[in-house]
């Protein structure tokens, strides 16, 4: 009867044995938290500041509060040209500073142009956080004749009762610019390619403001970059322009540029 219970003994004593061993490993742990990851940001915005026959369209500090009922918010600056009359209302100026999404601002608005007058607008491009390719686009030009005054009649060509002359008539140039709103051909300055990117009559079509095959590449994050688009009537051309008009949309679109090597503006590229 002894020798059974010792028997039992040893063999509790042996349990005790195996079951401190497995406690005994040693251990770690390491522990990363709050992972994330974040998409980057490209916004383009857009400002305008208008020159007309010399005539610059600036705020108007008699309504700088934005309360003056029918005060103009912008008017004419005082100018050698008697037209426009400085003083009135202009639109072809806003987003100053910092820009903004374009929502119904319009760069041209001119209801009673002549021959001889000319115009230039400084178009500003910020493009924010990241470094992105900039493509200007003009659509849906639109040339009609209107109303066919006498005067017109007698010289008017055209094979169309409806289209315009204006657009084979007005002449157009766009430049980068530095934000002086002079095209600088000849200078010694050479931070900044002020060669004409595109000139001649307005049509429909794309222009590469930057991609990859402007000498400047992409426009840098957090930058400004400048346009300068200048317009005339020459005082060459005649009655064949009386009340003909002549619209247009010009719409701005920026792309990543990382990772994006080769991007060009055409679209058939």
């Amino acid at each position: 009867m002894k020798k059974i219970l010792l028997s039992l003994s040893m063999i509790a004593v042996v349990g005790v044995v195996v079951a401190g061993a497995t406690g005994a490993f040693f251990s770690d742990t390491e522990t990363s938290t709050g992972n994330t990851f974040t998409a980057g940001a490209i916004d383009l915005k857009v400002d305008s500041e208008q020159h007309y026959n010399g005539h610059e369209c600036i705020a108007n500090t008699q309504n700088t509060d934005g309360v003056g009922g029918s005060i103009p918010d912008f008017v004419w600056s005082t100018g050698t040209n008697p037209y426009p009359v400085a003083g009135t209302a202009c639109g072809g100026t806003w987003g100053q500073t910092a820009g903004l999404d374009i929502v119904s601002e319009q760069f041209f608005n001119f209801g009673d142009i002549k021959p001889g007058d000319e115009g230039e607008n400084t178009i500003s491009l910020h493009v924010i956080n990241n470094d992105a390719y900039v493509c200007a686009t003009v659509s849906n030009l639109t040339s009609l004749d209107n109303l066919e005054t006498e005067p017109e009649a007698l010289v008017d060509n055209s094979t169309s009762d409806t289209e315009g002359e204006l657009d084979n008539e007005m002449l157009w140039t766009i430049w980068r610019d530095d934000g002086d709103n002079v095209q600088e051909v000849d200078t010694a300055d050479t931070t900044v390619d002020e060669t004409t990117l595109l000139s001649g009559n307005p049509t429909n079509g794309w222009l590469a403001v930057y991609d990859s095959t402007t000498p400047t590449g992409p426009l840098l994050g957090g930058n400004t970059g400048y346009l300068g688009v200048s317009w005339t009537l020459p005082g060459t051309s005649g009655n064949e322009t009386q009340t003909d008009s002549l619209t247009g949309d010009i719409s701005f679109s920026v792309v990543q540029s990382r990772n994006n090597l080769g991007y060009t503006c055409n679209p058939l590229d």
